[in-house]
């Protein structure tokens, strides 16, 4: 789990660091400043980051689950 979460974080750092960068080559190829398209990579990261967060999650409960189940039985 502390590699989702390292993951998680990864992500989002990084959509935000590359919004910055786009941002700044939008506006220098357009000549004017840029509000389109990538203002949105942050959202679009964050929900990413958050399916493969969940993902991880899950995939740890049912292994959890399985291997206390296996024990009981």
């Amino acid at each position: 789990m502390k590699i989702a979460k390292f993951v998680y974080l990864f992500i989002i750092l990084l959509s935000i660091v590359a919004t910055h960068y786009l941002a700044e080559y939008e506006t220098s190829v357009r000549g004017y400043k840029a509000y389109g398209g990538e203002y949105t990579i942050p959202i679009l990261g964050w929900i990413i980051a958050t399916i493969y967060y969940e993902i991880c999650k899950s995939i740890d409960n049912n292994k959890k689950f399985k291997t206390g189940r296996e024990k009981n039985e």
